[in-house]
């Protein structure tokens, strides 16, 4: 069969399905509509979307051990029932503890699932634009945020928080199930036509291609770019799990007003999973983290000084901006390090590392402001203080891939003459 057309439907699907996983980077939409109509108190509701953040780091990995079982399509299909019953389910909670089971652990399963499931077969279909396929696809899962804040915030309105659950639980059901049924399996070793593997300076940290994830764990590298990916997420998830609450707290405007906020947040996360994940193509996957990592200094230093609209507007979207490149360079990343072979479980084990920054980051910020009155700027500094360590660990990360390239090269060369 030829897939060299064929791969384009399956991108454009899987990022369908992910807009669907989209709904959670959403959840500040959620958060005080929820406290209203139960009373509970606004950290608690936020516990939620930190579970679920922790279970979908968790859930990848399971995807890639079940790839080994089944199609991708099946493993996205079961992401679709659980993300279904999590968001439809949360419509008849009644206590927290029901919400953090419904909404928190099934939410992770379907997110984690889905994204794992498309992300790692996808990437697949594409050796010669893992960047970009994994930016789009990452790119999906951002744009649900721009698709769901406004809509959730209409129906809100107009049928409160419960009937917007079930009524959201139907959709994902159509739409991330119907549309898993489509995708079919990248083929082992696939390569589109007239295209040939180059090797591309600074994109291969060892000496193997195609590395287990035992063999991964038993490379330092792989510990570098874990903390480079903790320290990334985590202030993009600090700012996505408060947005909404964050812009009413220092804007004074309204939930309504504020989710036209977090769609600015959401666009630019969208924009800069693309953008980002592009663009390392063409110039390779460290100089993209120093400027990411300079961006996201900025963006927080001026998180910690605007009060007013439109300087506040860019800051918060720039750390969107700089949380979708993240996110997007960590499939091709792990591919480029140790090989797209055991991608899968690789992936899933990587992605553990946002699942470590979902509970740092929306924690950070939630302390914080209880610390100081309402105020998040110590929050920024010390997401801004660690983002400087960040571009330390990508120069090493850098250095010890140049080195062991320039080691193995010689051997690289006597073997293919």
């Amino acid at each position: 069969m030829n897939y060299d057309s064929k791969r384009w439907f399956y991108l454009v699907a899987c990022m369908a399905i992910n807009i669907c996983i989209g709904v959670f980077y959403a959840w500040s939409v959620f958060q005080r509509p929820l406290v209203s109509h139960f009373g509970w108190d606004g950290k608690d509701v936020l516990l939620a979307f930190t579970i679920v953040m922790g279970v979908g780091s968790v859930m990848p990995l399971v995807a890639g051990k079940l790839q080994e079982y089944m199609a991708p399509r099946w493993v996205i299909f079961i992401g679709g029932i659980a993300l279904a019953f999590a968001v439809g389910g949360s419509g008849f909670v009644s206590s927290l503890t029901g919400l953090y089971l419904v909404c928190g652990v099934f939410g992770g399963i379907g997110n984690g699932l889905i994204y794992g499931g498309t992300m790692s077969n996808i990437v697949k279909f594409f050796p010669d634009k893992s960047g970009l396929a994994s930016g789009l696809l990452a790119g999906g899962y951002g744009a649900g945020a721009v698709i769901w804040a406004p809509l959730a915030s209409f129906l809100i309105d107009g049928y409160g928080i419960l009937t917007t659950f079930k009524i959201l639980g139907v959709v994902f059901l159509v739409i991330a199930c119907g549309l898993a049924t489509l995708v079919k399996t990248a083929p082992a070793g696939y390569r589109p036509a007239g295209w040939e593997p180059a090797a591309k300076t600074g994109q291969v940290a060892g000496g193997s291609r195609d590395k287990n994830w035992k063999e991964m764990l038993c490379d330092p590298q792989f510990y570098i770019l874990a903390l480079i990916f903790i320290i990334g997420a985590m202030s993009g998830l600090m700012i996505l799990g408060q947005a909404s609450p964050l812009a009413q707290d220092v804007l004074k405007i309204s939930p309504q007003d504020a989710s036209v906020v977090v769609g600015y947040l959401a666009l630019a996360m969208v924009a800069g999973k693309i953008f980002w994940a592009a663009i390392s193509d063409k110039i390779g996957r460290y100089p993209v983290f120093i400027a990411v990592f300079v961006f996201s200094v900025a963006a927080l230093a001026g998180l910690a000084t605007f009060k007013s609209y439109l300087p506040f507007v860019l800051a918060i979207s720039t750390v969107g901006l700089c949380y979708g490149g993240f996110l997007s360079l960590m499939p091709p990343v792990t591919a480029d390090s140790f090989g797209a072979k055991h991608l899968g479980i690789n992936f899933g084990i990587m992605f553990l590392t946002i699942g470590v920054a979902a509970y740092i980051g929306p924690r950070l910020a939630a302390v914080a402001k209880e610390a100081n009155n309402g105020d998040y700027t110590q929050a920024f500094v010390i997401a801004g203080a660690l983002s400087i360590v960040g571009i330390g660990l990508v120069l090493l990360a850098a250095y010890r891939q140049k080195k062991e390239t320039t080691a193995v090269m010689p051997l690289t060369v006597q073997e293919e003459s």
